[in-house]
């Protein structure tokens, strides 16, 4: 096998398995395919739904003695996350006529002549039609309208209403989209079925079905009822109407043995399981269960989801960037800041704040004094804490949404790696140096924290700066805060096949936090997928872990070869089928049965990923690197150009191109393809390697040695590189400089046979 053959094969297997569990959905049996395992042999890991829905008895059963919290709820925006029509809240959206004008097109929103609210737009078919809103969802700052459509879907119109200001406004403001693509509202990216239903009801059971593309999506009841958070309470209720004799309700002198009080911990987590962006697992969250039984929680990675200090960038809710501040590490709750049944704040302003910053909390809060604490003029929006530690960042046009990490303006990061900060959020007329300035007069030696020196470690981890792998390593043991353990166990993913890496990894699937574990066995699959018999041994326990989220990151680590009648391969088998009817679980199911072996499988399942979804750069990126594996270069070259066409700066495409280039043996183009790829990220020490391989193949020996002299630089510690630019020294005649390298390619790994061999013969 060719060299190039070599690598090209490695990114196929690598990148399979660096794509697995990325993405918040994940994927589809189609209807032509095997079950992913025999249904006889398949035990299911939800209850039945209608022995589950049994249970509950519906919000209105609690009004009778729990009148006050009732009353907070039924006007919240819980109580009202999703309804049918109600002419008290609704009329004036649809009467008088409301119209839109968004890009070349508009909609309108109007009752018909029997009174039902319709909506004007343009759908699939690409004509302007009426339809009927089945349902609102949403109620402050905005509510969208759910429209039937075959399949027992219902599809959330991009037309929606701001009752603020009482108008019609596109959630995608001035995108455009073509009827089809995934984002338009009739496509699946606006399904309600998948993408809003289990967090505007109350314990709702999707059911899609592959076999009929269809859904039959149930509930216990519309709304984010009472029972949505608290379980199900029809036990409670008939013991409550029928208490046994002696019962004594103003004293509670006999326990209630339906109650099952959660903790501190289990309301925040239950909380979490809407306000969170994570990968579903289960599709049927208990009250009061573990949040990591359930979901995968989406952290500060090596992606851009979050900015390097861990502040909200792409639409992440509040769960994770509460759950990295040193306010929840300290043990600060949802419940200490809101009132859960209103969803109002309990104390307004800066008082909220100062409950703990006064000082006599325990355990102790820095003491701030509102006065000295901030350079801004006494009175402004900069003296409220939540302005500087709580930036807004809007969401769907109208949805300015508050960011749960608590972290701390810092202009030098801004100027660095253009991480937003909230001087400059509010001073838009001023740039970051006037910020840095101010900070820096103001604070003084103060702005020097241990969060500034993590955002850049992060920062700087993304860039792929190699200096960074042991001050992660060495962070993971110090670090108090378990997400940002996590994001340093996904960072250090890029250098899994360092032995330090791995053996810290490794030490961190002891960790107690489950979200640690999960992460550090998701970078430890890597190892996995290269047969690394000693990394798979030590993942197996974990099958058993007893949290299900880690069961599952074990599962896939070992996919290739789990027995899916165990309990882990259950789980894993019901969370593809659960998220099976969206493109990127077409793209995770794709990735599974690949890894079981059946690559025609595999192909047909991205590919159906991209007849979704033709829009996504990383479909056409996997049905890429599928293709290579069963000789089809022309196809692969075709899919990566695809995949630059919709993503251009996208360095790994030029990269992979580069390779299917050299394998169909152009490596003109392959050249082309590898600077393309270096001039976007010039820290790829592999991409330095093959562009150095490439020009010796078309006999430029030094343009090839620059390259390898850059890769290199790049990564110090790849022993390939110096013995790569060793031979075509010898090759040109230059024995000295081909002595050194191959020198310094045995001084980085000494069990380096071919570095020897040529090292004796230049000796002689």
């Amino acid at each position: 096998m060719s060299s190039s053959k070599k690598l090209w094969v490695f990114a196929i297997v690598l990148g399979i398995a660096a794509t697995a569990f990325l993405t918040s959905r994940h994927f589809q049996k189609p209807a032509d395919q095997p079950q992913t395992t025999s249904p006889a042999k398949q035990e299911s890991v939800v209850a039945p739904e209608d022995e589950v829905h049994a249970e509950y008895a519906g919000s209105a059963s609690c009004k009778e003695c729990h009148e006050t919290a009732y009353a907070g709820w039924i006007d919240s925006n819980h109580g009202l996350a999703e309804r049918e029509y109600r002419k008290d809240l609704d009329e004036k959206t649809f009467s008088p006529k409301q119209t839109l004008t968004h890009g070349k097109d508009t909609s309108e929103a109007f009752l018909d002549a029997d009174g039902l609210a319709k909506i004007l737009t343009r759908g699939i078919d690409n004509q302007r039609r009426p339809y009927p809103v089945a349902r609102i969802i949403g109620n402050d700052p905005l509510r969208q309208f759910l429209i039937p459509a075959p399949g027992g879907r219902l599809q959330t119109c991009d037309v929606s209403y701001d009752p603020n200001k009482n108008e019609l406004f596109d959630v995608y403001g001035e995108e455009e989209r073509n009827p089809g693509d995934w984002g338009s509202w009739t496509g699946q990216g606006m399904n309600w079925n998948a993408m809003c239903a289990a967090c505007h009801n109350t314990r709702l059971r999707k059911n899609y079905e592959p076999q009929t593309n269809s859904y039959h999506t149930k509930m216990a009841e519309m709304s984010v009822g009472c029972e949505a958070c608290h379980g199900p309470m029809k036990n409670h209720v008939e013991w409550q109407k029928k208490p046994p004799v002696g019962y004594n309700p103003e004293t509670k002198n006999i326990k209630d043995p339906t109650i099952k009080r959660q903790s501190r911990n289990q309301m925040t987590e239950t909380c979490a399981a809407c306000h969170a962006r994570r990968g579903e697992i289960t599709g049927d969250l208990i009250p009061g269960e573990s949040f990591y039984d359930h979901f995968s929680l989406t952290v500060t990675d090596e992606t851009d989801t979050y900015h390097p200090d861990g502040q909200i960038r792409d639409e992440n809710y509040e769960f994770a960037a509460f759950s990295s501040s040193a306010m929840y590490h300290a043990g600060v709750r949802c419940g200490d800041c809101h009132e859960p049944h209103s969803n109002k704040r309990l104390i307004p302003g800066n008082l909220l704040c100062m409950r703990c910053h006064a000082g006599g909390t325990e355990p102790p809060a820095p003491v701030i004094n509102p006065d000295t604490h901030s350079p801004c003029t006494p009175g402004s929006a900069g003296r409220d804490c939540t302005s500087c530690h709580m930036p807004q960042t809007t969401y769907m046009q109208r949805d300015p949404r508050h960011d749960h990490g608590f972290t701390i303006p810092d202009p030098l990061l801004t100027q660095k790696f253009g991480t937003p900060n909230a001087c400059n959020r509010c001073h838009t007329d001023k740039d970051t140096q006037w910020a840095l300035e101010k900070t820096n007069n103001f604070y003084g030696e103060r702005m020097n924290r241990p969060t500034r020196t993590r955002a850049q470690m992060v920062a700087r981890a993304r860039q792929g700066d190699p200096t960074t792998r042991d001050e992660l390593i060495a962070f993971l043991k110090t670090e108090k805060i378990a997400a940002w353990r996590g994001t340093a166990c996904h960072l250090l993913a890029r250098w899994i096949f360092e032995p330090t890496v791995t053996e810290a990894l490794l030490a961190r699937t002891s960790d107690e936090s489950p979200l640690v574990r999960e992460a550090a066995i998701r970078s430890l699959t890597h190892q996995v997928r290269q047969n690394n018999a000693a990394v798979r041994a030590a993942l197996q326990p974990f099958l058993d872990d007893p949290i299900r989220s880690v069961r599952v990151a074990a599962a896939w680590a070992v996919v290739d070869q789990l027995d899916l009648t165990t309990k882990a391969g259950r789980e894993l088998v019901h969370m593809l089928d659960h998220n099976s009817d969206q493109p990127t679980g077409r793209m995770q199911l794709s990735q599974f049965t690949y890894l079981r072996g059946d690559t025609p499988g595999a192909i047909r399942q991205i590919q159906k990923a991209i007849e979704w979804d033709s829009n996504s750069p990383p479909f056409h990126h996997d049905l890429a690197i599928l293709l290579s594996t069963t000789g089809d270069t022309t196809g692969s070259i075709k899919s990566l150009e695809n995949a630059i066409r919709l993503a251009p700066d996208e360095a790994e495409y030029h990269y992979k191109l580069a390779l299917a280039w050299s394998e169909a043996g152009n490596l003109r183009n392959s050249v082309t393809s590898f600077e393309i790829a270096l001039g976007i990220d010039p820290s790829n020490a592999r991409a330095w390697y093959n562009l150095g391989l490439a020009r010796s193949a078309l006999n430029q020996p030094n343009e090839a040695i620059d390259a390898l002299l850059k890769g290199e630089a790049a990564d110090p510690s790849d022993s390939a590189i110096p013995y790569a630019r060793a031979t075509i020294h010898a090759r040109i005649g230059q024995r000295n400089e081909a002595l050194a390298a191959a020198t310094r390619a045995l001084q980085i790994r000494r069990d380096f046979p071919e570095a020897i061999q040529l090292i004796q013969a230049l000796s002689r």
